[in-house]
């Protein structure tokens, strides 16, 4: 279900909770096998916090062709496969959203993403369940949102940030976050694309909070010309490859 947040009331969340909860987002991005790809996390300033959802997520890229999906039924929609382990989390040819990460961390020395993901109804049509006749989900609807199915589950735990090399980050407090739960996988034609210039990402995200277990809302975004109060631009960064839960 979608939260809807006044203006006046995101910025007192983030005021509030700027050292707990959700902080903003943070990104890193890669070239990789001739595209770029984005690795999105929800921030937060504790281990213990937990990722509830994403919601209200206008994202786009002005790249020809849109954001890139693998080939395949269970790969080409931005629902993240979970039949195998056979995609990567550093795949050049697939984007999918995630709720974390399976079983919160590494899981035969590799990383993959949450089965929890569950797509809120903004997913209509195919772009979250296709068919074989679907055409591959190269756009993502307006107003987009995930979820985990299962909110006590070690999936959606915050993650250390500390590995991300060359991280830039979002609007908020996303400077102050020493964690982040991963929830996005974005994928571009060509080399050293921008988030902020070539592709746009904004959008609220809610996070249980780990020590006083209440529950922090905010919107974040990346921006190529920051606003006062807002954080800089996304530039290439490198990120130790990772594999992606089939």
């Amino acid at each position: 279900m979608k939260i809807a947040l006044l203006a006046g009331s995101v910025a007192a969340a983030f005021t509030a909770s700027s050292f707990a909860g959700f902080a903003g987002f943070v990104a890193n991005v890669r070239n990789l096998g001739g595209n770029t790809v984005i690795d999105i996390f929800a921030a937060t300033t504790n281990s213990s916090d937990k990722f509830l959802n994403v919601y209200n997520v206008n994202a786009s890229t002005t790249v020809s062709g849109g954001f890139v999906q693998k080939a395949g039924l269970a790969t080409k929609t931005w629902k993240p496969d979970t039949a195998g382990f056979t995609s990567t989390r550093n795949t050049s040819d697939d984007s999918f959203m995630t709720a974390g990460t399976f079983s919160g961390g590494v899981y035969g020395g590799q990383y993959y993403a949450s089965t929890n993901t569950n797509a809120d109804p903004f997913f209509s049509g195919t772009s979250w369940n296709g068919t074989p006749a679907s055409a591959a989900a190269t756009t993502i609807p307006a107003n987009a949102g995930w979820y985990t199915g299962t909110p006590s589950s070690v999936d959606n735990v915050a993650e250390s940030l500390a590995g991300l090399t060359g991280r830039v980050d979002g609007s908020g407090f996303a400077s102050q976050a020493q964690f982040g739960i991963w929830c996005a996988h974005l994928v571009v034609a060509g080399e050293n694309r921008e988030i902020g210039i070539d592709v746009s990402f904004s959008g609220f995200a809610s996070i249980k909070d780990g020590l006083n277990g209440s529950t922090s809302q905010g919107t974040s975004d990346f921006s190529a010309v920051p606003a006062p109060g807002a954080l800089a631009l996304l530039g290439v960064a490198g990120f130790a490859a990772r594999r992606r839960r089939a």
